[in-house]
């Protein structure tokens, strides 16, 4: 025992003496119109990165080819870097993934959302010059302080056109993903790619979380990926997924979803199988897949599966960032076999053309009845007119509109 403990304390002393990845961060030159920001130390409780990667100064990188394939010692209180290696036949390649946090079986592999951009301050709505590009590009580099404290890295570059339907986009990070502006409803739409996922700053779900619920204004998930790694294949699997599918384990309705296969099935060859569940456009999609193998190693079992959720039908709960694994094991029946300890948490869908939205109601009133409202408050006072148009039964509310009733209380 005392052996172990001693291999364990060198093992580490090891890593944190030889970690050296600076090279693989040098930041990408900004133009000359997109000014780097200056991190201010918002009031939030986060720490101020001491660079765009969020790497401090003369501290040990968070990754190291010592620790590939190496049980980790400690607790993780965080999902965590990791590198997995396989054998190709141009010789060892390290393939980067991230392990869950303790308890959990799954980690945000890709999120997207949105907020509006009077978030960053009501100087920068300006709903009357809805093409001011100026305005824009000033909102984003003040946006920078959030991002750098969110993820550890913010805007590199500017690109030459705009992506998603809005005007301009941004460089985040080194290639870690996107940030757009211009239109959409004065919003702002940050895109995380799994390499930002996997190289932002620990504990960055935790963060951005409070950002969503508690600073950011008009804050929506509109797409958020759920991944879950079996290293082995013993749990999951292609071929398992396969005879799922054959006795409904992906039948959440009355209708079965649609399924697509990939890869050489009939005689597999070594380079990769992919079975992929559902539909693209829809709000939930299953990509599982033999990662070992498409990674170039025939040999490697490393299988892995990929819940892509979008807000298309659904409302994503903002503590899909916290609790990434009871998310991922609500999205099918078969799921719930992966880990029975952990109770999934069911994303209700919405059924379409029974609701009506707070807004919509509140753009017919004030198209049906606005000119009258506008006469009546010349003549009565503001309590008084609401008295005398409300309904005489102070409970009764439009039944398409009770689901959204706090909602609209809260506009």
């Amino acid at each position: 025992m005392e052996k172990m403990v001693t291999l364990c304390i060198k093992l580490l002393g090891d890593k944190l003496s030889s970690r050296n990845f600076d090279s693989q961060f040098n930041e990408i030159d900004l133009p000359e119109n997109k000014k780097q920001s200056n991190t201010a130390s918002l009031q939030w409780g986060l720490k101020t990165p001491s660079n765009k990667m969020g790497e401090k100064l003369n501290q040990p990188s968070r990754m190291d080819t010592a620790d590939w394939d190496l049980e980790l010692p400690f607790a993780r209180e965080n999902p965590v870097p990791y590198m997995h290696m396989i054998s190709t036949s141009s010789g060892a390649k390290p393939v980067q993934c991230r392990l869950p946090a303790d308890n959990e079986i799954a980690v945000v592999d890709w999120v997207n959302f949105t907020i509006g951009i009077e978030t960053v301050g009501d100087r920068f709505l300006n709903t009357e010059d809805s093409t001011d590009e100026n305005r824009w590009m000033n909102t984003i580099i003040a946006f920078d302080e959030h991002l750098e404290h969110i993820f550890g890295f913010s805007t590199t570059s500017q690109n030459k056109s705009g992506r998603n339907f809005y005007k301009q986009s941004y460089v985040l990070g080194q290639d870690m993903g996107l940030v757009c502006i211009g239109g959409q409803r004065n919003t702002i739409l940050v895109m995380l790619s799994g390499k930002g996922c996997a190289f932002a700053e620990s504990g960055w779900e935790k963060r951005l979380y409070t950002f969503l619920t508690n600073i950011a204004k008009r804050a929506k998930l509109t797409r958020i990926d759920l991944a879950h790694d079996d290293f082995d294949g013993k749990h999951i699997n292609v071929d398992w997924g396969n005879y799922q599918d054959d006795i409904g384990g992906f039948q959440c309705g009355n209708r079965a979803p649609n399924i697509e296969y990939k890869g050489n099935w009939k005689r597999p060859n070594g380079r990769g199988r992919t079975l992929n569940i559902g539909s693209r456009e829809s709000g939930k999609y299953l990509r599982l897949y033999e990662k070992g193998r498409a990674e170039g190693d025939p040999d490697d079992n490393w299988q892995r599966c990929e819940v892509e959720f979008k807000a298309v039908d659904r409302i994503l709960p903002f503590d899909m960032l916290l609790a990434p694994s009871e998310y991922l094991l609500s999205a099918y029946p078969c799921f719930k076999d992966i880990a029975p300890h952990i109770q999934p948490a069911r994303i209700e869908t919405l059924k379409k053309n029974s609701t009506i939205s707070a807004k919509a109601a509140i753009e017919t009133i004030k198209r049906q009845y606005g000119k009258y409202i506008n006469l009546f408050k010349q003549v009565f006072e503001p309590e008084e007119l609401i008295n005398l148009i409300s309904h005489t039964d102070q409970f009764a509310y439009p039944k398409r509109l009770d689901h959204v009733l706090m909602t609209a209380m809260r506009m």
